[in-house]
């Protein structure tokens, strides 16, 4: 397809809450990569700040789907079947994503027996002590194994909006971009 053909873009909130919820995840990604290497006495900001970024990309993923029934996205770009539906799935599991894991952080938290932090409000725990439930969510849910999945799933993301721009040369990239 030819460089200058006109393709139906997301409205500017939609491209708000996409680039938003990106900024997000990098600090998510960034806060728990500091709280790994700071001192013990340094921790706790590092832990707090990550909760709360965590809460707010919930947050605002839940705006973004609710602006999404609003709004419908535009159409798919002409794409083979099979590749249609892995970015619907693609798209679900990332949405899927960003509401589960701020829920699974939450409950990795509270089955401590803490509140959650979300800029300075304290969020108290539902479930009390529950180790079981800490163990779980520490060590698939909220810990390495998901960190990991999200890697690959953003990565796939990216790689899909690039080879779009680049390689398809559908100006699939520039339906997310204001400009």
């Amino acid at each position: 397809m030819s460089q200058d053909i006109k393709v139906e873009r997301y409205g500017l909130v939609a491209q708000a809450f996409h680039w938003l919820v990106a900024l997000l995840l990098l600090g998510l990604f960034v806060t728990n990569s500091i709280r790994e290497m700071v001192p013990e006495e340094s921790e706790l900001y590092w832990v707090k700040l990550h909760m709360s970024l965590g809460i707010l990309v919930f947050l605002v993923t839940l705006a973004r789907i609710g602006w999404r029934k609003l709004v419908p996205p535009p159409a798919l770009l002409g794409a083979p079947k099979w590749s249609q539906l892995a970015a619907n799935s693609a798209h679900v599991l990332l949405n899927l994503s960003t509401l589960l894991v701020p829920i699974f952080g939450y409950l990795r938290v509270a089955s401590k027996n803490y509140a959650a932090d979300f800029f300075g409000m304290q969020i108290p725990s539902i479930t009390g002590e529950m180790h079981g439930l800490h163990e779980l969510m520490e060590d698939f849910f909220h810990g390495e194994p998901m960190e990991i999945f999200l890697y690959v799933l953003i990565g796939l993301h990216v790689i899909a909006a690039l080879w779009h721009q680049y390689v398809l040369k559908d100006n699939g990239l520039r339906r997310m971009l204001p400009w």
